[in-house]
């Protein structure tokens, strides 16, 4: 969501609540002091505590494995059985505050790691008597990752119960933790990627940004050309089955997502590519959207938005292929439940998220709801009322992901994602600015620190995320398997041996983000990395609010473009591209890819031939 959006937002409130000719300082004060009051006869949606047990147990379990179906045998057996977890939630309470390590592994009282790590449970194996790094048992890989994810569940169960102020019954626990883990096989079972021993699972996550969005689409647009170049050919020349498994995006970044997804659909490459040109350098704004053309009070009354996204819904009616839905890239689109708060990520291979019985064209509409869901912007646009999900349409008010999660990163953390490149449409900091003049200088610099700390406080987040759970890998591996002296144990817990990877990428990986300084957590640096692309901090010119204008987008996506192959050969690394074609097209200069890029876009003026400046909804 962009500073100029909400300050337009926040303008057109104060306008609607206080009347024009009444808008003077006093008013303006009481009408931000006036809480809403509640309205009886429709009372905020309440999540239930089971409800709330379920969605962390699910959270806490879902991950990357090597074999989904056998991994979702030993969910279903935790949530048929849970007594471990329920038992070590109650043992850290009883210990809040004091030494709670008895309550993980304790001789007089065995805890978890004694019940679950080293001893059998939920139809797991027991550890085997000897491991080798360099032809590793896959289904140990799995029970390691597994184990390590479901200790997490007591104090996470634990917090909640302190959140709520209110312990939950034992049965209550037991429930939410049988239908969380229950939602987590079934995701497991039905998501068409999954864990590969000699390949990382590659993740790309888009920020959101309106037009801004052209700059990543301009990066996405060059990466897409290598692979298109290098796929499903043999070395040395090709890069094989190089792939993007999981594509997450918020607004902007969730349309630009759909085209990575329909890009990994046979027969559907070029076409992909097309789109991100099409949609990112030659749209106006009468191509996306209509505008509620009515009084300003009436959005005191009954008008919920400025515009209403029926452009965007028939662009992707076009674009999204029945294919799309069973291929191997998962797609992510991130919006915000307002009533409730929660973040949404809706994806095109959960069963959480669609009925059972749902047709493709079924499955396509959800899906274009929860794309247009992660667009609209509060006040800006009408929202969207209605989510797919398992057991029928989830009804309320959803907008644009970026007001919770406008990088969301956490998304591949929590699916398990090894490999990340994550494309922001925005500098690391916010820009500078002048001492502010005026209240609405104020305001509007406040605006620009609001709008950038969620995208960089989830990112830290995320990468802290996902260093503790391979950490929490680690040390199951090493309660499982026990240390000698020849190393090897060591080098199968830290995934370092040959089988584990490439050659290309043995070597030790930092598997934190540069702004932690030198640091390092060598026991998971193979298990995770990143890579980050910000919109360089120069002097080009930025979209505002919902404006579309091909002057303006055209010079972002050439310098995505650029930035891109600037940053080429880190990105083959980094997704594990091989083959001579990806080499020499990285080791082209960035100046001479650029101009290639910029010879293949429409005029500005053809873009904007024929077409009206503003259409009015019906």
């Amino acid at each position: 969501m962009s500073r100029n959006a909400v300050l337009s937002s926040l303008v057109l409130a104060a306008l609607a609540l206080g009347g024009c000719s009444f808008m003077k300082t006093d008013v303006l004060l009481d009408t931000l002091n006036k809480p809403t009051p509640p309205d009886p006869s429709s009372p905020p949606a309440r999540v239930t505590p089971v409800e709330r047990v379920a969605s962390l147990t699910r959270a806490q379990l879902v991950d990357a494995y090597v074999d989904p179906r056998a991994v979702a045998g030993w969910m279903t057996g935790l949530g048929n059985a849970p007594a471990l977890v329920l038992d070590m939630t109650q043992c850290l309470l009883d210990r809040a505050g004091g030494n709670s390590g008895g309550c993980y592994e304790d001789a007089a009282h065995p805890g978890f790691i004694d019940r679950a790590v080293k001893a059998p449970a939920w139809g797991m194996p027991r550890a085997p008597t000897s491991v080798n790094a360099n032809s590793p048992d896959p289904v140990e890989v799995d029970a390691q990752r597994f184990l390590a994810n479901a200790m997490t569940l007591a104090p996470s169960l634990m917090v909640l119960q302190q959140s709520l102020a209110q312990s939950l019954t034992r049965e209550e626990l037991a429930t939410g933790i049988k239908l969380g883990a229950a939602s987590a096989a079934r995701y497991m079972q039905a998501r068409t990627w999954h864990r590969m021993l000699q390949r990382p699972s590659n993740a790309l996550v888009l920020s959101g940004g309106g037009a801004n969005g052209a700059f990543s689409a301009g990066a996405v647009w060059r990466l897409l050309g290598i692979l298109q170049q290098c796929r499903g050919k043999p070395a040395p020349e090709g890069c094989g089955d190089a792939r993007i498994d999981l594509a997450a995006g918020t607004s902007t970044g969730a349309l630009i997502s759909t085209m990575v997804d329909l890009f990994h659909t046979p027969g559907q490459e070029q076409a992909a590519r097309d789109l991100l040109v099409s949609n990112y350098t030659c749209t106006v704004e009468s191509d996306l959207y209509c505008v509620n053309s009515t009084w300003l009070w009436n959005l005191a009354k009954n008008t919920r938005g400025l515009v209403r996204f029926d452009g965007v819904v028939s662009k992707l009616d076009a674009a999204i292929q029945p294919g799309m839905l069973h291929n191997d890239t998962e797609l992510v689109a991130v919006s915000v439940d307002f009533p409730t708060g929660d973040v949404f990520g809706i994806s095109d291979q959960d069963p959480a998220d669609f009925e059972p019985e749902a047709s493709d064209l079924e499955r396509k509409h959800g899906l274009t709801q929860a794309i247009v869901a992660s667009i609209v912007e509060p006040v800006l646009s009408d929202p969207v009322e209605a989510l797919p999900s398992r057991s029928g349409k989830r009804w309320s008010a959803y907008f644009d992901g970026g007001v919770r999660s406008g990088l969301p990163l956490l998304q591949a953390v929590q699916r398990g994602a090894e490999r990340v490149l994550v494309i922001s449409t925005g500098g690391l900091t916010p820009p500078m600015a002048a001492k502010p003049a005026h209240a609405m200088d104020v305001l509007m610099r406040t605006l620009d620190l609001f709008v950038a700390q969620p995208r960089m406080g989830e990112v830290q987040q995320a990468e802290l995320a996902a260093v503790t759970r391979r950490l929490a890998e680690y040390n199951v591996c090493a309660l499982r398997l026990g240390r000698d002296d020849t190393g090897n144990i060591e080098a199968f817990c830290r995934r370092t041996g040959t089988a584990f990877q490439p050659h290309a990428l043995r070597a030790p990986e930092a598997g934190i983000p540069l702004w932690m300084g030198p640091a390092r957590f060598e026991q998971v640096a193979t298990s995770w990395r990143t890579s980050w692309m910000f919109r360089p901090e120069n002097d080009l010119a930025s979209a505002s609010g919902y404006a579309f204008s091909p002057d303006v987008m055209q010079p972002l996506f050439v310098q995505g473009v650029e930035t891109f192959q600037k940053r080429c050969l880190e990105v083959l690394t980094l997704f594990n591209i091989q083959g001579t074609r990806a080499t020499q097209e990285c080791e082209r200069g960035p100046q001479e890819v650029a101009a290639e890029a910029r010879a293949a876009l429409p005029s500005a003026a053809q873009c904007k031939q024929g077409k009206p400046e503003r259409r009015t909804c019906d």
